[in-house]
């Protein structure tokens, strides 16, 4: 498989009237998806860039076709295809390397910085608000804003990260 990334600029933007004024919970996911719960990776990627799941599967499927292909339910997805989507839309991610093989909470402790960070955990994708104290909160198709803790994640091993921008709605 090849890990190349798409052209930057490719016009992938979904309609404005796409864009969700609010960060959404997993509910509203499950909403869109009658009543079935939401997939991880198309979740993280509609919260990060304030979209409905439908379009953050849809630009998924737009990004890497032959992974995703239209209309077919995303139910794993790769790292560097959401690190993609969000570059296509002109959000940059800033990829950080993970030293050793520390869990969720370890590397919140040993000072990540400040800010939002997509996190690729032991088969799950999240995303993280750290606060200044190195408190955080967890955003995936399960939690909403929940306290990092090990029953939040917390014990699972870092595998990416990458600051994101804050996502729309996050005030």
């Amino acid at each position: 498989m090849s890990d190349a990334l798409p052209a930057r600029g490719i016009a992938m933007l979904p309609p404005a009237n796409d864009r969700l004024p609010r960060l959404r919970r997993p509910a509203d996911f499950a909403g869109e998806r009658a009543g079935a719960a939401p997939w991880c990776g198309p979740t993280v990627l509609a919260t990060a860039a304030g979209l409905s799941y439908a379009s953050a599967c849809a630009l998924l499927s737009r990004v890497a076709p032959q992974r995703y292909p239209a209309g077919q339910e995303i139910v794993t997805a790769w790292w560097r295809d959401l690190i993609g989507a969000l570059d296509a839309l002109g959000l940059a991610a800033e990829p950080r390397a993970v030293e050793g093989n520390p869990t969720l909470c370890q590397a919140v402790r040993q000072g990540l910085p400040e800010g939002w960070w997509l996190a690729r955990v032991t088969d799950h994708f999240c995303l993280l608000d750290v606060a200044r104290c190195g408190a955080a909160r967890v955003f995936d198709n399960r939690l909403h804003a929940a306290p990092l803790s090990a029953r939040a994640h917390g014990r699972r091993r870092v595998t990416h990260l990458a600051r994101v921008p804050a996502p729309p709605g996050a005030g």
